[in-house]
């Protein structure tokens, strides 16, 4: 079974996850993103690309879509668009939730000596990092990790999953 979504975000990762979801034959109505990197791939691929920002819900209005998918988007999204969609909202989160929620869960898992990190794909709802946790992929903190391994970690988990 196949589904229409949006797909909102501003890095690499929200590039590859929309490839992933055409590869697998769902639609995406929309990208949302200022990177110019995502809105070239997403002009490439043939799709309608919206910048983020003030009035998106009336933009995005009239697009019937089953999902709303956030990757890698650093913005608070308001409740109207967050009520777009048909079945829900879900955000990818760079770590363990609800342990790790908000900004730069690789680097304050780094800080606080963790050994074991991972990401999370839960609902959206209002506040930071809220909802039920859809998908959860845990990974090893090794002694040579830095910000950057990890985040590549993250990455990676996040497209497996």
């Amino acid at each position: 079974m196949t589904f229409n979504s949006i797909l909102i975000g501003d890095e690499t990762l929200t590039a590859e996850c929309g490839a992933q979801l055409l590869a697998r034959g769902h639609s995406i109505a929309a990208v949302v993103t200022d990177n110019p990197r995502v809105a070239d791939w997403a002009k490439n691929a043939g799709l309608n690309i919206l910048a983020p920002g003030a009035g998106l819900a009336a933009r995005l209005a009239g697009s019937q879509v089953d999902w709303l998918f956030n990757v890698a988007g650093l913005r608070m999204l308001p409740r109207a668009v967050l009520d777009l969609p048909n079945q829900g909202a879900i955000n990818f989160h760079d770590g363990p939730l609800p342990r790790h929620a908000g900004l730069n869960a690789p680097v304050w898992a780094l800080l606080e000596g963790e050994t074991r990190h991972g990401i999370a794909w839960h609902i959206m709802e209002d506040g930071i990092d809220t909802g039920d946790v859809l998908v959860r992929a845990d990974f090893d903190i090794t002694p040579e990790d830095t910000a950057l391994t990890l985040n590549t970690k993250c990455f990676s988990a996040g497209l497996d999953s």
